[in-house]
């Protein structure tokens, strides 16, 4: 029978087992010193089989054979306080690291506490120097491939350790930020139908036209009604009539943005999007989750979802294995090519601009893919902090790292003007 095919992660960082082969006899002395031998051999095995029990690297949801520029940072739990990571590429890999502890990094829950900026950036830099091991792979990989590298992270934990937001030279440079240095996606679980979903790495399109719900009553809207308007964008202002759009089976749709207020919250039942004065005016994740979203099964497109919060995940109390619910999970089971969510809390003046900017660079920008958009909106922010470190600066770069996208790291957004129509 034909050995069986290992995945990408596994051939990689599982060794192949020698041969079998005949031995010849031996004395006494010589048997000692091969049983001795034989010893330490099967502890070594052991320690193997437990370190793959412990970390199982077939688990991360990616398609067998990506690109060798492609490289996948594995980030998983080790109880609830504890950490590992390991790195897979096709030419260079990073070994597991030993277990660390949960740091407090969760951009959400800082701006949350009113950390300044200052001590977040203080707190990333420390965290950033003394992560030696995954700085010296990640400089080694952009040295081999340099601007064609694309990272996909795939973070297990439930800690939000802003990746992004590495300093790959904290002692040198204080502009060497992974997030805009490197494409970078993240990638997670998500079981859809009676399989999970795998990410597919490879040269990919999503174009079409733009549908929008934009919250006027709450927030000032007008930087991004602006672009949607070049687009000739479908725009709501009344989230159920949004929410029904969503439900027909229309075709030719490569944009779907929200902006709106977000709510998160311990309790699954209580995350949603839309309005915090109008309850009628939300949409809620169980909402959604009951409902077809015909719209994203045709059209596959990307999902911009501008709120607080909208990247993140809640555990459920009723999934034991460690299942995480959240909006990007959610869209990207229901049928979307990719999904950018928040992760935490972003002021509506720098949400309004990050938002223009990134559909202004699809216009401008139709070879680039989605994520390097983002690479590059982030390098501009980081260029910007370092020419003047001004409070204004310091927020602009805070929010925009903010800004997380889950999906093939090679899709292109190219949007197309529609005959467009309003609801005010």
């Amino acid at each position: 029978m034909p050995e069986p095919k290992k995945s990408f992660i596994q051939s990689i960082f599982f060794g192949v087992m020698p041969k079998q082969v005949k031995l010849p006899k031996l004395d006494n002395s010589e048997l000692s010193s091969v049983m001795a031998e034989a010893s330490i051999a099967s502890v070594i095995a052991k320690a193997k089989v437990t370190e793959a029990e412990i970390f199982p690297h077939s688990k991360v949801y990616i398609t067998e054979k990506p690109p060798k520029e492609v490289a996948i940072l594995y980030i998983q739990a080790e109880g609830d306080n504890c950490y590992r990571l390991i790195g897979g590429n096709a030419e260079i890999s990073l070994p597991l690291t030993e277990s660390q502890k949960k740091p407090k990094l969760s951009l959400g829950e800082s701006v949350q506490e009113k950390l300044s900026p200052e001590d977040i950036c203080d707190d990333m830099n420390h965290f950033s120097r003394v992560n030696i091991k995954i700085r010296k792979w990640l400089k080694q990989l952009r040295k081999k491939f340099d601007h064609q590298l694309c990272l996909v992270i795939s973070d297990q934990t439930t800690f939000e350790i802003p990746w992004e937001m590495l300093e790959l030279s904290p002692d040198e440079s204080d502009s060497e930020y992974l997030g805009a240095l490197v494409t970078t996606v993240r990638w997670q679980q998500v079981i859809k139908g009676d399989d999970e979903l795998v990410l597919e790495i490879k040269a990919d399109e999503c174009f079409g036209k733009a549908i929008a719900y934009t919250n006027h009553k709450e927030l000032n809207v007008g930087v991004e009604l602006s672009i949607l308007k070049k687009l000739n964008a479908t725009t709501y202002n009344n989230i159920t009539k949004f929410h029904s759009h969503l439900q027909r089976d229309d075709l030719g749709f490569g944009l779907i943005y929200i902006a709106g207020h977000g709510t998160f919250s311990e309790n699954h039942r209580e995350i949603a999007i839309g309005s915090l004065q109008d309850l009628q005016q939300q949409l809620k994740l169980r909402d959604l989750n009951r409902c077809a979203l015909n719209l994203l099964k045709k059209s596959e497109g990307i999902v911009f979802i501008n709120t607080c919060h909208s990247g993140r995940y809640q555990k459920h109390s009723c999934i034991p294995s460690g299942y995480r619910l959240g909006f990007v999970e959610l869209f990207l089971r229901k049928g979307a090519r990719g999904v950018i969510g928040t992760l935490g809390g972003v002021g509506d003046k720098y949400a309004a601009e990050i938002a223009r900017d990134l559909m202004q660079s699809c216009m401008d920008s139709p070879s680039l893919s989605v994520a390097a958009l983002l690479r590059d909106i982030r390098a501009r922010v980081v260029a910007d902090l370092a020419a003047e470190q001004t409070q204004d600066n310091l927020l602009a770069f805070i929010y925009t790292f903010m800004y997380v996208y889950y999906g093939n790291p090679m899709t292109v957004l190219r949007l197309t003007p529609s005959g467009g129509q309003t609801d005010d």
